[in-house]
């Protein structure tokens, strides 16, 4: 691959393709998980009020095609070179705060 490439896999998931459209199966594509990156299939995943806030456009904003849900618990398919704590194999967890700072007031 050249700079700036990455490769990509396709993966399923259920989305909302507006904000008054049901949930139906939709496929797309993920980057390959980066160095400290985490791969997981996902075993159990919440869908919970503010989902379905993002999902109706309650708070404005929402951007479709969308996969709600968060707060996922599956199992560790492929670990990035410089993770330490999990190996392929675990049971893993994302919960709703990621990629944050843990410094700012917000996070």
């Amino acid at each position: 691959m050249g700079e700036g490439e990455f490769a990509m896999s396709e993966v399923r998931g259920y989305a909302v393709q507006s904000q008054t459209s049901a949930l139906a199966p939709f496929t797309f594509s993920r980057r390959e998980p980066g160095e400290r990156d985490v791969q997981i299939e996902i075993m159990y995943c919440g869908v919970c009020h503010s989902d379905i806030h993002q999902v109706r456009d309650d708070w404005g904003g929402s951007i479709y095609p969308m996969v709600p849900g968060h707060e996922i618990v599956g199992r560790v398919t492929k670990v990035g070179r410089k993770v330490t704590k999990l190996k392929v194999g675990d049971v893993a967890a994302v919960g709703c705060m990621v990629d944050t700072c843990r410094e700012c007031p917000n996070c």
